[in-house]
């Protein structure tokens, strides 16, 4: 960065504490270089209240969010964060979101039938629990680290000095209330629930990812999705 001059624009993704660091540097600031800076944004997908359990959509909602929470075990920007569920539909979506996060095989991907590796470090594995701990607090882990699930021994040899991280879910019953869901990103495989009331309110939950990357809305009214996308586009 201290090759960077006025004719260079530094556009940053990552965390909120590194793009502090990284905007203060001096020749940047002495050089009046743009700083742009997309770090920790939460984002969502939300469940519209007009899908039912029966419906198609309702099962491509849940396997969205499964397969986002564990591709590259959770470890990249666009990751689903928080999971906006109809409080009616809150109990469905938790039983089928936990049994297919059951059948996720962690380990050496090298191994046949291992379909999560670990996270990219050690440390990016302290880092994680650490998030998890601090979403915990207020909230339920519904699956996963700390739960209670047992049995979480990844497979393959070696794998025991390895920076593996269970699939973590968990459920914030007040989303309104509760601030830490919409700010701590635990960059793993770790989502949390969160139950809404009627349609504006998800709206306005969603709203609350300070600008994320993308956003998922799972609906079969063409008329629901076009007032989603007039509120949440500028985001």
């Amino acid at each position: 960065l201290d090759r960077v001059n006025g004719q260079d624009i530094v556009t940053f993704t990552g965390s909120a504490d590194t793009a502090a660091k990284l905007r203060v540097r001096p020749n940047l600031i002495a050089n009046s270089v743009p700083f742009n800076a997309e770090a920790d944004s939460l984002n969502c997908a939300v469940l519209a209240d007009d899908v039912t359990p029966d419906d198609i959509e309702f099962d491509l909602f849940v396997k969205e969010v499964a397969r986002e929470m564990t591709v590259k075990a959770g470890q990249k920007c666009t990751a689903i964060r928080r999971a906006i569920v109809p409080r009616k539909h809150l109990e469905a979506v938790t039983e089928r979101l936990k049994a297919r996060l059951a059948k996720i095989v962690v380990g050496d991907p090298s191994v046949e039938g291992v379909t999560m590796g670990a996270l990219a470090s050690h440390e990016q594995q302290r880092d994680v629990a650490d998030r998890v701990a601090q979403l915990a607090r207020g909230n339920t882990v519904l699956f996963g680290a700390n739960s209670g699930d047992s049995g979480f021994a990844p497979r393959g040899s070696g794998t025991d000095q390895g920076a593996f991280f269970s699939p973590t879910l968990l459920l914030c019953e007040r989303p309104d209330m509760n601030s830490a869901a919409h700010d701590v990103e635990a960059f793993g495989p770790v989502s949390t629930l969160m139950p809404y009331d009627d349609f504006e309110q998800a709206l306005a939950l969603a709203e609350r990812g300070r600008g994320s990357l993308v956003a998922t809305l799972v609906t079969r009214d063409p008329h629901l999705a076009a007032h989603a996308v007039g509120r949440l586009a500028a985001l």
